[in-house]
């Protein structure tokens, strides 16, 4: 019987952790175990975590405060059983998840990555829809080709790999604030073989304010650097698969592009929310970036109706009003059902 570690980094996780410990412990599958990466956490969570009567779990605790990147760079020390998964503390995994991808893998023994179906939920744990499908088998070509198209979402919850491949690739990559980070990781395993996924829904993640996937505003300059840093993992990884160099001859400008017009977006709506007129020197920042990853669409950045229609309420009075609105459609956003 195969055997998985579920690597569980958390900081401050209260009252998620609670609902995502227990969504583990209910797997159907039984060989697993859980390894709880606590970084300095200083609400409720350790004293839960260390309430827990369960030889399945490992609570490690770091001695010092770390970044999200050093927390869950410690996954790549830690001891694994054959296969691994990571699972961030707000989300959930169903109680058939493991089962569901070890038939996943007894279908496909010659591949890398296993995946299932999966759903967004609110900080309330409801259903906010499901997430968009992806084939049954995909070559990190096929990926590369569906994540410029902007037809993946990314998560580094629900993936499953073995843990020797893991390892010898480093871990997860250190990108800022960890943007992008899964995206590499995925792309570096489907090229080892390819990746087989489930349609059926089998985790959950959740969205809400403080989460890494809400990607609030002020995040912009994280974002940029993490795109920055994946783009130059993508010069190296492209050179040695031919496919997935054709794909990004063809597709990759057009993400780029569309990536920075996202990063200005959300700097145009943080300063909103400073109630100012954003800086010149955060405008040429983007700008610049922009050029050097894409020439060909440098000076493109107003071309989204979007990003013009923000860019002239942040030269006005309206100003005040967009973090207002931003609320709103954030609310609209993560709404139920």
């Amino acid at each position: 019987m195969r055997g998985y570690s579920i690597f569980l980094p958390v900081r401050n996780g209260w009252p998620y952790v609670q609902e995502c410990v227990e969504s583990i412990l209910a797997q159907s599958y039984p060989h697993f175990e859980l390894t709880i990466l606590d970084n300095q956490s200083t609400d409720g969570t350790v004293d839960y975590l260390r309430s827990l009567r369960d030889q399945r779990i490992r609570l490690v605790s770091s001695s010092e405060s770390l970044s999200i990147v050093a927390s869950w760079a410690r996954i790549k020390t830690q001891p694994k059983l054959e296969y691994m998964t990571l699972i961030g503390h707000d989300d959930l995994f169903d109680a058939h998840f493991l089962a569901t991808i070890d038939a996943l893998i007894e279908a496909h023994p010659q591949a890398t990555l296993f995946q299932t179906g999966s759903r967004l939920i609110n900080a309330e744990g409801a259903t906010i829809r499901s997430c968009k499908p992806v084939p049954h088998r995909e070559t990190a070509a096929q990926y590369l080709a569906a994540r410029f198209r902007l037809e993946r979402e990314v998560f580094g919850t629900g993936h499953v790999m073995r843990s020797s491949d893991y390892d010898e690739l480093g871990g997860i990559p250190g990108f800022e604030r960890l943007f992008y980070a899964d995206d590499a990781l995925w792309l570096s395993l489907a090229g080892r073989g390819y990746k087989a996924s489930d349609d059926r829904e089998a985790f959950s993640v959740r969205i809400h304010p403080k989460s890494e996937s809400a990607s609030l505003p002020s995040a912009w300059p994280s974002m940029l650097l993490g795109l920055n840093q994946f783009l130059e993992f993508l010069r190296g990884f492209t050179q040695r698969d031919p496919e997935s160099r054709a794909v990004a001859e063809q597709l990759q400008a057009g993400f780029v592009l569309n990536r920075h017009q996202n990063a200005y977006l959300y700097a145009l709506i943080d300063a909103c929310r400073n109630r100012r007129r954003i800086e010149p020197s955060v405008l040429a920042r983007i700008e610049a970036s922009l050029a050097r990853e894409a020439p060909g669409m440098a000076g493109r950045l107003s071309q989204s109706p979007r990003v013009r229609l923000l860019e002239l309420a942040n030269k006005t009075p309206l100003r005040t009003q967009i973090p207002w609105l931003w609320d709103i459609y954030y609310q609209l956003q993560t709404r139920a059902g």
